[in-house]
């Protein structure tokens, strides 16, 4: 269970102590608490009866009530009583009580836990990010808050169609149209018609229900899962070894000297899922066979005969990675759980303000995973012309250096599959993953890798690492700081490993900084550092450059050698160390900011390219929501790291150590580029300077 910052803070005494919380810190000026409105309204008298009885956790002696009497920023969803007592009903219905009432558990375990079930679900702590909501500042239709409940749970919102001021939590807990946006000294009250009490279901036990209930129109996938022997890996929730490291005090705060500030590591190490299902109705559609009758041979046979992986075994072994079913139904997986709202990740794209409530998109977002199984790229993106996010789309853009890099137009070949947001699109979201239903087929096409193939594509740092977006990292809310063990046997990630005890390895989102980071995020190690990061597939062979995003506004960047090769501890030198203190303000890069001449600016690239360097994109804007891209800043270039011949079939790997003794320089990345030859040395289309 979640245990918030500031409830934390309040609790001084750790070992079973009894501690009073501090009320002096209380505006007892401006109106009442969330506590004391809730105590003078009768129709929410067993709601405060239970948040008198929860405590805030199993280390504290004080109540979630008493909390909610504190300073802080709340969002409370608050039953009624006819809530609660609807909620108790639908126990009842499944069997847990025999009776709807409080008297009736079988034992004092059970009736805290469903007591910390409705406590706890109903309130969003944001006394970190210092965030309360409004409904006006709730989130789109399917999108979750930023901020957990005190549960440490995701929860989302549903709108009516016909009804603007209609919404729902969860899907099943209506907020009353009358008494909603109450506004107290320390949150924000909104009457709810039920308990929140968001799905316990992981996607592995989910697709084993699935497989036999041929109403949830995804029965046909969920057999194809678990006849791959997927369904034992997506019942994971937590590593449990970081969860019993962390409560043990086995990851203590890094005090980070720079900036005399205490950073700490993540709480939780969550694993998540994604997978995009095509619906029953597509294959009954397909193979004229009702989705009762569908066999694996089947699907299989199906599969061959559009020719998508020629190379896989056509045997009943579905497990192994080669067959030919297991990779058809792996790429429809991501290892990661990715929301409705994080499906396209708007920040700081040109154009593009997420200051405004409402933004649109302006240029394209894009992402690029890679999938469980066999390693490939599963590319999601979004941009205005698309209208919404699509499943490996590869349209022709505007990318001239006078142009807005829009979509110019997109084949029928290369359009890709829609991925459904709305309220119809029977998005199924679990405890550790979200299941998207689509209506046509995914598969790592000829076509797809073709296109990827002559695709200049960029990683944000944090988009490497699954874990960033399993745990809530990737384009917070807020601005945070994560520092991540060195230790060998408390490594957090399973694609970046920590070499050195001496390592002081950190994320960092520089939400509202004015960072000119690509998405905010960026990837910080100081001390004697030495890191080694495992790179995502390329498409096809070919010669690729890698290239590293680096910014020089900060005069503590460093100097390291980096090494690559496809053998881990064998990795080859790339050249001389990279300075990463280098910038276009340096005379000896060639950087001069762009004239009205194209053929000049031109020019000053290529003199850019030949000492290694090059111009940070038109894409990225330094300050989200400004106009000074990274392309007109001398400070945010390019490194040409790698130029290699790249296979499919390998894992590459980049190792970063550092070349100095200053225990406080850095290693900074932003983002990784991979860029095909054909793109980079095209004599007849030049690399856009996007």
């Amino acid at each position: 269970m979640k245990k918030s910052l500031f409830s934390l803070m309040l609790l001084f005494a750790l070992c079973g102590c009894k501690e009073n919380i501090d009320t002096s810190a209380r505006y007892v000026f401006v109106t009442r608490t969330i506590a004391s409105y809730l105590e003078d309204h009768p129709q929410f008298s067993e709601y405060v009866r239970l948040m008198k009885e929860q405590k805030i956790s199993d280390l504290s002696q004080s109540t979630v009530y008493q909390l909610m009497t504190a300073y802080g920023y709340y969002t409370c969803f608050a039953p009624t009583n006819d809530a609660i007592q609807l909620y108790l009903d639908s126990l009842v219905i499944k069997g847990i009580i025999p009776e709807a009432n409080w008297e009736a558990f079988p034992d004092e375990r059970s009736r805290d836990s469903v007591r910390e079930v409705v406590v706890f679900n109903s309130i969003l702590d944001g006394t970190k990010p210092m965030k309360k909501y409004t409904t006006a500042e709730f989130p789109r239709t399917n999108e979750e808050f930023a901020i957990n409940t005190m549960a440490d749970r995701k929860i989302s919102v549903t709108y009516d169609p016909k009804d603007v001021d209609a919404c729902m939590i969860d899907g099943t807990c209506p907020v009353s149209k009358t008494n909603r946006d109450i506004n107290t000294l320390n949150g924000y009250i909104h009457e709810v018609g039920y308990v929140i009490n968001p799905s316990n279901e992981t996607m592995g036990s989910t697709l084993h229900k699935f497989s036999t209930d041929f109403a949830c129109n995804l029965s046909v996938m969920a057999r194809m899962v678990a006849a791959c022997g997927l369904l034992d890996s997506l019942t994971r929730v937590k590593d449990e070894h970081y969860e019993t490291l962390y409560r043990i005090g086995a990851f203590p705060k890094f005090h980070w000297n720079l900036l005399n500030v205490d950073v700490e590591a993540p709480e939780h190490r969550k694993y998540g899922f994604t997978l995009f299902a095509e619906r029953d109705e597509f294959w009954e559609n397909e193979l004229g066979k009702d989705r009762r009758e569908i066999t694996m041979s089947d699907i299989m046979e199906w599969v061959d005969e559009k020719k998508y992986y020629p190379e896989a075994v056509k045997d009943e072994n579905y497990t192994s990675e080669d067959n030919l079913l297991n990779q058809f139904v792996t790429y429809h997986l991501l290892p990661e759980r990715i929301p409705v709202d994080k499906l396209a990740l708007h920040y700081n794209e040109k154009g593009y303000n997420y200051r405004t409530v409402m933004s649109t998109p302006t240029v394209p977002v894009w992402a690029h995973y890679v999938t469980m199984g066999k390693r490939r790229l599963l590319r999601i993106w979004e941009s205005r012309e698309s209208n919404g996010p699509y499943l490996n789309r590869f349209p022709t853009l505007r990318n001239g250096r006078r142009e807005n890099y829009h979509e110019k137009e997109c084949l029928p070949k290369d359009q890709g599959i829609r991925i459904e947001t709305g309220e119809e699109s029977g998005i199924v979201k679990l405890i550790n993953g979200i299941i998207y239903p689509i209506g046509e087929p995914i598969a790592y096409t000829d076509n797809v890798r073709d296109n990827l193939a002559k695709t200049r594509i960029r990683y944000d740092a944090f988009e490497m690492q699954p874990e960033a977006m399993n745990n809530d990292m990737r384009i917070m809310s807020y601005f945070m700081r994560y520092y991540f063990s060195s230790d060998p046997d408390k490594q957090y990630f399973d694609n970046l490993t920590v070499n050195t005890k001496e390592t002081n390895f950190m994320l960092l989102n520089g939400r509202d900084q004015g960072w000119p980071n690509y998405q905010a995020d960026e990837v910080l190690a100081e001390g004697l550092y030495d890191i080694t990061i495992t790179l995502p597939p390329v498409p096809r062979y070919g010669i690729y450059e890698i290239r590293m995003g680096v910014s020089t506004v900060s005069g503590t960047r460093g100097i390291c050698q980096i090494y690559w090769g496809s053998e881990k501890d064998r990795l080859k030198p790339q050249g001389i160390p990279v300075n990463m203190q280098l910038g276009g303000q340096d005379a000896l890069l060639g950087w001069e900011q762009d004239s009205d001449d194209d053929d000049y600016n031109a020019e000053v690239d290529k003199k850019m390219r030949n000492n290694g360097f090059m111009k940070g994109p038109e894409y990225i804007v330094a300050n989200a929501g400004g106009t000074e891209t990274n392309r007109r800043s001398a400070t945010s270039t390019r490194r040409i790291i790698v130029r290699e011949a790249m296979s499919p079939d390998l894992t590459y790997y980049l190792r970063f150590k550092t070349v100095q003794d200053y225990l406080e320089k850095q290693l900074f990345v932003d983002y990784l580029e991979f860029c095909p030859k054909e793109v980079y040395d095209n004599p007849e289309t030049p690399e856009d300077i996007w």
